[in-house]
């Protein structure tokens, strides 16, 4: 994988033009990103060229919850680790939005997936913030992208639903521990 520097964002910085083609997550980038980072609720990292923002991510901490899983997955996730270590939420980190600008998606470059791959690494090196998993809420358009790159349903209900066309966004997951 290349070398790739994300730039974290700050409150000064002006992005330069961006448009992933879908209005909600170009308006959380050029606007909400700075709220957020404001409210100290995520931090922004994105990549630019000279004449443009080439993507996004923005990350915040989570938790894989026995509360907001069904029964059979939460089961599956204690499995992962030994009894002594059962609690009723493991920590996660979640990628709240992600983004790569219209003129290079599915480029040779691959960077959508050369960021996820960044990411899982950057997180599961040296452990940074104590999280077992990375989370996201994909929008139904995004999920064979994250099923590309390794990560599931988070139970058998977000896959039906996300196979019978229901709306709204999808929970998957990524075990850290599979890198």
């Amino acid at each position: 994988m290349p070398t790739i520097n994300y730039t974290r964002l700050t409150p000064n910085h002006k992005l330069l033009p961006f448009d992933c083609g879908d209005k909600d997550l170009n308006e959380l980038l050029m606007n909400d990103s700075y709220k957020y980072m404001e409210q100290l609720m995520s931090v922004t990292y994105f990549l630019e060229s000279s004449t443009e923002t080439i993507l996004y991510f923005s990350l915040s901490n989570d938790k894989v919850s026995a509360i907001e899983t069904s029964n059979s997955f939460w089961r599956k996730i204690k499995k992962a680790f030994p009894h002594s270590k059962h609690r009723k939420d493991y920590p996660a980190v979640k990628i709240g939005r992600f983004g790569v600008n219209l003129s290079r998606q599915h480029s040779e470059e691959r960077w959508g997936s050369n960021t996820l791959y960044f990411i899982k690494h950057w997180m599961a090196e040296d452990n940074k913030t104590g999280c077992r998993f990375i989370t996201v809420d994909a929008y139904k358009a995004a999920v064979p992208f994250y099923l590309r790159n390794g990560f599931s349903f988070m139970g058998a209900e977000e896959e039906r639903r996300f196979q019978q066309n229901a709306g709204g966004t999808f929970a998957m997951y990524f075990d850290l521990k599979m890198l």
